[in-house]
């Protein structure tokens, strides 16, 4: 996998800040707001207050080790549609890592709502962590709405829900904050369950590029494949349903989330019940009927025998 050229309008590299979404959120506030259109992007080559999903923290070792970037979107679709993109920033992710392990005894998927995942080939050969199994998180994707000024007029404040904007600046601005595990060795990984393309055996130890090329070229592919998803997203009007539901189909085939019997811990209590769907929301199947998830932690649940 080539660099090849840039696929973002703008990229900004800095060696060191607190959040990359906190820092480019601040600079869509100010006068540096017109620096920033559709697909650019921020990167920090290491975080010191990162944030995942929920507010919860996340810090890079001091070495570095992880692609932290945050990319801004202005996408041609609805506001009521925003709710995909956690789901397709994930797919960007999870297309541009899966060249990196097709040589290795690992599958890169998706898992409902917003991780990138490598599942082992033989789960055997894996230390079986609970509620993952031998799955291994890779990368993380978090995806947050700017809500607009109110000085900047009716047609940015006031732009019906179901409505396709007309244009960028009429778009809403959205970061979507993507992190992903590529140098890091297992005693720098945070959680049993987590993962990177070094541990994978990707990168690193005489086998792929050095860590610091491979963060390069998976920034590369992340942009291409952004660039493409987002602009096949907008050819369905926000509906990945729409126009014989070809995208629909993509994201629910990298979701390794859907055919399981899941446990999620959701905001009102924990539900357990065979994941069945996307709407983006999580349909599970449970005794009590289907219901849908809009947020939550989800885990597998065993399935006794």
């Amino acid at each position: 996998m080539s660099l090849g050229d840039s696929p973002f309008s703008h990229l900004d590299t800095v060696p060191v800040t607190g959040s990359t979404q906190d820092d480019l959120r601040a600079a869509l506030m100010g006068p540096e707001r017109e620096s920033w259109p559709h697909l650019s992007a921020l990167r920090a080559l290491r975080q010191t207050a990162g944030r995942g999903r929920s507010g919860r923290a996340w810090v890079t070792p001091e070495d570095g080790g992880a692609l932290l970037v945050s990319v801004l979107l202005r996408p041609l679709v609805p506001v009521e549609c925003l709710s995909w993109l956690p789901l397709l920033g994930g797919l960007a992710v999870r297309d541009a890592l899966s060249p990196l392990v097709e040589d290795l005894p690992w599958r890169v998927g998706t898992k409902w709502p917003n991780d990138v995942v490598a599942l082992p080939d033989d789960p055997a050969a894996v230390p079986a962590v609970p509620g993952w199994a031998g799955t291994r998180k890779i990368a993380g994707v978090l995806s947050e709405l700017v809500a607009p000024e109110p000085s900047e007029g009716a047609a940015a404040r006031g732009l019906a829900p179901d409505a396709v904007p007309a244009d960028r600046d009429e778009a809403p601005m959205v970061i979507l904050g993507i992190g992903v595990n590529i140098g890091q060795t297992d005693e720098e990984l945070p959680v049993a369950w987590a993962g990177s393309l070094r541990t994978l055996g990707a990168v690193g130890a005489g086998r792929g590029p050095a860590p610091a090329d491979a963060a390069e070229i998976v920034l590369t592919a992340i942009g291409h494949q952004l660039a493409r998803l987002i602009g096949w997203w907008e050819e369905t009007g926000g509906d990945v349903d729409a126009g014989g539901g070809a995208l629909g189909r993509r994201l629910r085939a990298a979701l390794t989330t859907l055919g399981r019997r899941v446990s999620v811990q959701a905001p009102d209590g924990e539900l357990r019940g065979l994941a069945v769907d996307i709407t983006p929301a999580l349909m599970l199947r449970t005794r009590d009927g289907d219901t849908e998830v809009r947020a939550g932690d989800v885990t597998l649940v065993r399935v006794e025998s």
